[in-house]
């Protein structure tokens, strides 16, 4: 019991570092990087990036960001088809993928998506961090969801 006490300092930082070495792994996104507004945007203009919504339609709160793509993660995740059917709408004209940020209301959702995605060929998949919320904060254009 003495080695504990007089070892506190050194065993609560083999306790920390260890922690901080575990983190990343336990955080992962399964491979889909986070983006903030600025980069989403930049992708987005320069790269012909996709911004999809993932969201659904009773979630839509807070409104649509105008350039996204509206297709709920329910209809996505439903059937291998329905992707299929989506999926020329993510390619170019010489069928090269484009770039695909992610936006929803779930973490766990987004992950999924992205994860189906990634072993559709999609080497470019992000998530915008923060969602809708951080979108409207920085300013960017928002249209509404009241009729």
């Amino acid at each position: 019991m003495d080695f504990f006490f007089e070892n506190i300092l050194l065993i609560s930082i083999a306790f920390i570092s260890g922690g901080l070495l575990v983190w990343p792994l336990l955080t992962k996104n399964i491979g889909v990087r986070r983006l903030g507004t600025a980069e989403a945007t930049t992708m987005l203009n320069r790269q012909n990036g996709v911004l999809l919504d993932l969201r659904e339609d009773n979630d839509l709160s807070g409104g649509i960001i105008p350039q996204a793509e509206r297709i709920p993660s329910s209809i996505l995740l439903k059937r291998r088809e329905e992707f299929n059917k989506h999926k020329k709408k993510f390619q170019d004209k010489k069928n090269q993928n484009k770039p695909i940020i992610l936006m929803g209301d779930k973490a766990n959702t987004v992950s999924v998506v992205g994860k189906l995605f990634k072993e559709n060929g999609f080497e470019e998949v992000f998530c915008l961090d923060g969602g809708i919320e951080s979108w409207i904060d920085a300013g960017l254009p928002v249209r509404s969801t009241e009729k």
